[in-house]
C-alpha cells in the first residue's frame, strides 16, 4: 500500500487550523517539525524567559491515494499562498525508512562507528534504538573525534551521560579502561547490551558521581550546557587531565567555560553548525 505524504513549510501559527484541516479530509497523521534550518534553541538556568518559538514549521501529513487530491484542494483554498510538495511512501519504505538517518562512521582507521546493517569486521556496531548515542550526531561525533586523538596519553575515562554507551565502548576499543554513568535505567542496561555485543569490557550503572572517586585521564561528557554548568564541581573533581564536552549551544558555551575556569583551561573549542565541542585541560598545579 502506498500513502501519500503532503508536506509544506508553513507558518507556526497555522498549524492547529491545517491539522483540523487534515483530519477532516481524511489524514492518517500530522506532524510538525522544523522548518529547515532552525536551530533548536531550549532554556538555560541562566535564562530570564523561554526562547522565542520559530515563526516557520514544517507541516506534514499523510493521506490514501484516495484522500490526497481533495485535501491537496483543501489546503490551497484555505491558503492559496502555501506551496505543498506531494510524496508517495511506499509501506515497505515506510518501515525502513529510518534507517537512512543512520550510517557508518569513520573516525580513523582504528575507530570505526557502525549500525548493524552496514558494519564491518572490527567496528564498533551501535543499533539505534532507545538510548542516545549513535556516532552520527555532531556532538557525539565531536566526542568520539577526541577519544580517538587523546588515546595514547590516557589509560582511565569517565564517560558522564553515557547513554547507549558508544564513548565509553570507543575508549575501550582504543585501549582504555572505561566507566559510563547515566541516571536512566533504561539507558545503562542497553549500554550494557552494546558492551556484550561488541565483546568489550566496561562498566555502567546509574551511580551518581558524588559516589565515583576518580580522578580518570579522560572525562567525557555530552550533554545540554545547563547539565554541565550544575555538575561542573563534580567534573572539576573527578578530571584527572582532559574533559571533553559537547551538547553544548554556541552561545552557551562561555558559560560552561566560566563554570569550570580554573582549575581546569580551555584549550580548543570546535563549533559545527549551532553545537560546540571544548576540550578543557586540568593545570599542572592543580593535578592529583
Amino acid at each position: 500500500m502506498s500513502w501519500i505524504e503532503l508536506r509544506a513549510v508553513v507558518p507556526r501559527t497555522r498549524m492547529d487550523d491545517l491539522s483540523d484541516l487534515a483530519f477532516v479530509n481524511g489524514a492518517s497523521g500530522v506532524q510538525e517539525a522544523p522548518a529547515p534550518g532552525t536551530p533548536l534553541r531550549f532554556r538555560q538556568p541562566w535564562d530570564t524567559e523561554d526562547p522565542p518559538l520559530p515563526m516557520f514549521v514544517t507541516f506534514r501529513a499523510w493521506f490514501s491515494e484516495e484522500d490526497a487530491e481533495a485535501a491537496e484542494a483543501a489546503f490551497t483554498e484555505a491558503d492559496a499562498e502555501l506551496t505543498f510538495e506531494r510524496l508517495t511512501v511506499n509501506e515497505e519504505d515506510w518501515a525502513e525508512s529510518w534507517k537512512i538517518h543512520h550510517h557508518r562512521i569513520v573516525i580513523s582507521d582504528r575507530l570505526r562507528v557502525s549500525p548493524p546493517w552496514e558494519a564491518v569486521p572490527g567496528d564498533l556496531v551501535i543499533p539505534p534504538g532507545q538510548a542516545f548515542g549513535t556516532g552520527d550526531h555532531p556532538t557525539t561525533l565531536a566526542c568520539l573525534s577526541a577519544i580517538d586523538r587523546l588515546a595514547g596519553e590516557c589509560r582511565t575515562c569517565l564517560d558522564v551521560g553515557s547513554g547507549s554507551g558508544v564513548l565509553a565502548l570507543a575508549a575501550v576499543k582504543l585501549g582504555m579502561k572505561a566507566v559510563g554513568v547515566d541516571n536512566d535505567p533504561e539507558c545503562v542496561r542497553t549500554a550494557k547490551e552494546n558492551a556484550a555485543e561488541n565483546e568489550l569490557e566496561a562498566h555502567f550503572s546509574d551511580t551518581e558521581l558524588p559516589a565515583l572517586r576518580g580522578p580518570y585521564d579522560l572525562v567525557v561528557a555530552n550533554l545540554y550546557a545547563e547539565v554541565l554548568v550544575g555538575m561542573a564541581p563534580e567534573l572539576i573533581r573527578l578530571t584527572g587531565r582532559h574533559l571533553v564536552l559537547a551538547g553544548i549551544l554556541a552561545d552557551r558555551a562561555d558559560k560552561v567555560v566560566e563554570a569550570l575556569s580554573p582549575p581546569l583551561a580551555l584549550t580548543a573549542r570546535v563549533q559545527e553548525g549551532d553545537w560546540v565541542s571544548l576540550h578543557l585541560v586540568k593545570l599542572a598545579e592543580e593535578r592529583g
